[in-house]
């Protein structure tokens, strides 16, 4: 993501391994069969290859699905990015994030992983999901401090311009309090 120049990165992810933990426990389980039945079938040091490269090409297309995807949050906006060749991607505006709804089930909350969906303002009903993160009590807080912290900073930043566009209208008002006088000429 190209970010701007008043603009930081404050996190970034993928999903985590956890959320993928069923595949990786079949994955396991076939090397395992394929392993035993190649080793009956041909030699045991033949098998036991066998399950190790099918293990080992199985998890890398897992890791390869997860890393896919990526999750970022910066001090204005969130990111959802998928896919290698293709790629789609969602991002809004830290500001128009409404709500924030937090899923995790038993398993979920075992593995410490869970889906955030944040719910954005607007006609369109957008929403953004971002599944099998870890830690996502920890993710939820931090959306929810760096949206204060940005609704704070331009709440000053909007509190200074009205200070200073303020000072600028007295100032061409009165010429008592130092101004130019321009309004007390006749024209």
């Amino acid at each position: 993501m190209d970010l701007n120049d008043d603009e930081t990165q404050i996190f970034s992810t993928s999903p985590s391994w956890r959320s993928q933990f069923g595949k990786h426990v079949v994955v396991v389980v076939v090397a395992i069969l394929v392993g035993v039945v190649v080793g009956l079938v041909a030699e045991i040091a033949i098998g036991i290859a066998a399950g190790v490269v099918l293990a080992l090409v199985a998890v890398g297309v897992l890791w390869a699905e997860r890393s896919r995807t990526t999750y970022m949050v910066t001090s204005q906006r969130i990111q959802v990015r998928e896919g290698f060749l293709s790629k789609e991607v969602q991002q809004t505006r830290l500001d128009r994030i409404q709500n924030v709804t937090l899923d995790q089930s038993v398993a979920d909350r075992l593995l410490r992983i869970g889906t955030v969906d944040y719910d954005t303002a607007g006609d369109d009903g957008s929403r953004f999901r971002m599944t099998g993160v870890a830690n996502p009590d920890a993710l939820v807080r931090l959306v929810d401090r760096t949206q204060r912290s940005a609704f704070d900073s331009e709440r000053d930043r909007t509190a200074r311009a009205e200070a200073e566009a303020d000072a600028r209208v007295r100032g061409r008002t009165s010429p008592r309090e130092g101004g130019s006088g321009d309004q007390g000429q006749g024209i």
